[in-house]
């Protein structure tokens, strides 16, 4: 099934990360499991930004964990390349939300791949789901 790439937009937070020389499969283009990597390392920023620039959000014991995701890749990148991480709320719930991070070489406006991702709001301490924190919710509008 083919998915419409995404288009960037006002709504999306953004990061810039470098490809590395690494990032390379054999076949010369960023393997696929690079892009969850950026797809986590855009969503901690943005988070550590919410809570307070640079603050981790796991300093109560609290934070997302990964229940669910995937990714449409739309085109091939290659290295060197920069890009940015968009990283938008689509649903808050009692303890989970949903979250895109559409990915774009920098510069562009349309979206190489697109991940979705399902996050649970985790105790660690407890090692069960707990409530979205309330600094959370007033911070962010579901797009």
């Amino acid at each position: 099934m083919r998915h419409t790439p995404s288009q960037r937009n006002s709504q999306l937070w953004t990061c810039r990360l470098d490809v590395r020389w690494g990032d390379m499969d054999a076949l010369g283009h960023i393997n696929n499991c690079e892009y969850f990597r950026y797809s986590e390392s855009a969503r901690l920023r943005y988070f550590e930004e919410l809570f307070g620039g640079g603050k981790s959000v796991f300093a109560n014991e609290e934070g997302p964990i990964l229940a669910d995701i995937g990714c449409a890749f739309h085109e091939q990148v290659v290295y060197p390349a920069q890009l940015e991480i968009g990283v938008a709320v689509t649903r808050v719930g009692r303890s989970s939300l949903d979250l895109v991070t559409p990915i774009f070489r920098a510069g562009e406006n349309t979206a190489v791949a697109d991940v979705r991702a399902v996050l649970v709001w985790f105790d660690y301490a407890k090692q069960q789901p707990a409530p979205v924190p309330e600094l959370l919710r007033q911070q962010v509008t579901p797009v």
